[in-house]
């Protein structure tokens, strides 16, 4: 199932949605994109603002207009992107704890995001990448119990 986008629910079913400009993902390269594109260039979608500022080279290209449609909505666009990200999350999450409750070493599984074993650690906790105690380490007790802490006995005075 295809997840709906905060951009879709607020068009509805039947509406037209908004063509983006090709460098709308890219503000370093072009800071003053528009992001809703007016025409294309063979599969090259642009708005007015990255249309006059393209190179020379294509310059023979003649352009197509787009129909007019709705602006990019630059809220939505953050919405939908941080919905993407908690999915993102998600699936790695779920992938990690498959992999470990596969035999994966924590080495192996830090290797394929490029990070080192205490940052997937750290990253991922204890609880999505669990494995047999090393020597020289104790576990920790489970959440919510009282954490040890050593006393003296008290001799009478």
């Amino acid at each position: 199932m295809t997840p709906v986008t905060a951009s879709q629910r607020q068009r509805g079913p039947g509406s037209q949605a908004a063509v983006a400009c090709h460098y709308a993902g890219d503000p370093a390269r072009r800071p003053h994109c528009t992001l809703t594109a007016e025409i294309t260039l063979g599969t090259v979608t642009l708005c007015g603002s990255c249309a006059a500022a393209r190179s020379t080279l294509g310059k023979g290209t003649v352009p197509a207009p787009l129909p007019p449609g709705p602006l990019t909505g630059v809220l939505d666009w953050v919405a939908d992107a941080s919905a993407a990200a908690r999915q993102a999350q998600l699936s790695l999450s779920a992938a990690v704890t498959r992999a470990r409750s596969r035999g994966c070493t924590r080495t192996q599984i830090a290797s394929r995001p490029g990070v080192t074993r205490q940052a997937a650690r750290q990253r991922f906790g204890q609880g999505s990448l669990p494995g047999p105690l090393t020597r020289g380490h104790s576990p920790r007790p489970p959440s919510g119990a009282p954490p040890f802490t050593a006393t003296r006995e008290r001799t009478p005075s």
